[in-house]
């Protein structure tokens, strides 16, 4: 894991603490109330626009250990390239989350902390990706497949292929 960011005694409680990821520009921000806000850069202006008055309004109180939430760059398909991904969800910074990509050309991505938000992100064609969290047990497994509602796909020879489906690379969080 990369930027285990703690406030200091001095830190204004009411400034986030703010990463903005490289290539998905998708922006991470807690405060140390708990509560924090994940959006990509271009949407924050207007999200932060619509911030009712109260005590939380657009922020957002941690989601349980086991939620994961994600931002993608186009659904599973419609790209003739690989995209980025991004993973995003909440752990007490004293958890060691990793996440694993299981393609074999694919690094698995560095694991950023922001108070008690994990995120991470990569490149590549729609994929699985493990999550391991050193306070659980099981290993979440998100898979980055297009949805059977949606119409084919423009580019279906990049969607995860059949072949693949439920064997992976035989890499595995767990195993290393």
């Amino acid at each position: 894991m990369e930027l285990v960011t703690d406030m200091n005694a001095d830190d204004d409680a009411g400034v986030p603490i703010r990463l903005v990821l490289e290539r998905s520009r998708v922006v991470v921000q807690w405060r140390v109330d708990g509560t924090s806000l994940v959006a990509q850069e271009d949407d924050l202006d207007a999200i932060l626009l619509q911030d009712p008055p109260g005590p939380h309004g657009i922020w957002q109180k941690p989601f349980g250990p086991g939620t994961i939430s994600s931002f993608i760059e186009a659904d599973p398909g419609e790209l003739d390239r690989p995209s980025w991904w991004v993973l995003y969800g909440n752990a007490d910074p004293s958890v060691d989350v990793r996440v694993h990509i299981d393609e074999d050309d694919v690094p698995d991505p560095v694991v950023h902390r922001v108070g008690g938000v994990w995120a991470c992100e990569w490149v590549s064609y729609p994929t699985f990706a493990e999550i391991h969290r050193s306070d659980r047990d099981r290993t979440a497994r998100v898979s980055f497949e297009r949805p059977m509602f949606m119409p084919p796909a423009p580019h279906p020879e990049v969607e995860i292929r059949q072949r693949r489906r439920g064997r992976g690379s035989g890499k595995s969080v767990e195993n290393r």
